[in-house]
């Protein structure tokens, strides 16, 4: 017998596991976020206990901000029902975007591509990531893992559920 109050269990349930499967995306994110900042920062001006203190606030804050702006870009790819079959079914795509962004930042590294710059409060050059690739390479990251679906075989089990077989 189908008594329509499970019908609609049924789907609180699935909402529930989307907004729970989003928050695990969030969070995953904003932790590889605020860890690849604390490294390039470590790799490029610690000056003791002020670093310590201010730079993983200040990498939360600036990791919560681009997410805001990742998310709403990558609305898209959740809402318009033929591009997030697409994207689903490409789930390689954001594993492939995530090591090209990797590569993108270590080549931010390499000596030939560092920039310089003077420390304003110690008058001292720094060497310093290339900009262009270590910010886009830490944006495209935290794209990646917060647009990552799992491929579909991996849900085919919920599907088999959902039908009852």
């Amino acid at each position: 017998m189908n008594h329509p109050g499970w019908t609609f269990a049924f789907w609180g349930v699935i909402l529930l596991l989307i907004v729970l499967y989003f928050m695990v995306q969030l969070i995953t994110a904003l932790i590889v976020g605020v860890f690849y900042y604390l490294l390039a920062v470590l790799m490029t001006a610690y000056d003791g206990l002020l670093t310590l203190i201010s730079q993983p606030i200040a990498g939360c804050i600036y990791t919560l901000i681009a997410l805001v702006l990742l998310s709403v870009l990558g609305l898209p790819l959740r809402l318009y029902r033929p591009l997030n079959v697409w994207w689903k079914r490409r789930w390689w795509m954001p594993i492939a975007m995530g090591a090209f962004a990797f590569i993108l930042m270590a080549f931010s590294w390499l000596p030939a591509l560092r920039w310089s710059m003077t420390d304003p409060e110690l008058g001292i050059p720094v060497e310093t990531f290339h900009p262009v690739l270590a910010f886009g390479g830490w944006l495209l990251t935290l794209f990646s893992v917060l647009h990552f679906y799992p491929p579909e075989s991996s849900t085919l089990l919920a599907r088999k559920l959902r039908k009852g077989t």
